[in-house]
């Protein structure tokens, strides 16, 4: 078995869990309109911040955080200490790029998946 594959399932039964959990904390019980609840908001927040990151990682916000740095760099007296400041800062794409997101993306909609076969269920019923 593949350690991408693994590290997904892992993520989704902890997702699942954390979901059932969460249902029985929160209304008192695990009933399907509760799972579905609770699913969706898990899924759908964990979707946005995966999608959020992939984003950040490809660069799109590389150009907006060098923008800024020239420009407060650029209100600086002193020319050594603005050109410190752009070459020292690391663009978020470089923060991120060690990151791996693919596990909890696939994990996320597979959970988004499994509240959208328990919605079917629920209004066929």
């Amino acid at each position: 078995m593949n350690i991408s594959i693994r590290t997904t399932l892992i993520f989704f039964f902890a997702l699942l869990g954390a979901t059932l959990i969460t249902s029985y904390l929160y209304y008192g019980s695990v009933t399907l309109l509760t799972f579905i609840n609770t699913s969706f908001t898990y899924s759908s927040i964990l979707v946005f911040l995966s999608l959020l990151t992939l984003v950040t990682k490809r660069g799109f916000f590389d150009g907006i955080t060098y923008s800024f740095r020239r420009i407060f760099a650029s209100s600086q007296p002193d020319k050594q200490l603005e050109n410190d400041i752009r070459n020292e800062m690391r663009p978020p794409s470089e923060l991120l790029h060690p990151l791996s997101i693919q596990p909890m993306l696939i994990a996320s909609l597979l959970l988004f998946l499994c509240m959208m076969a328990s919605l079917f269920i629920y209004y066929n019923s």
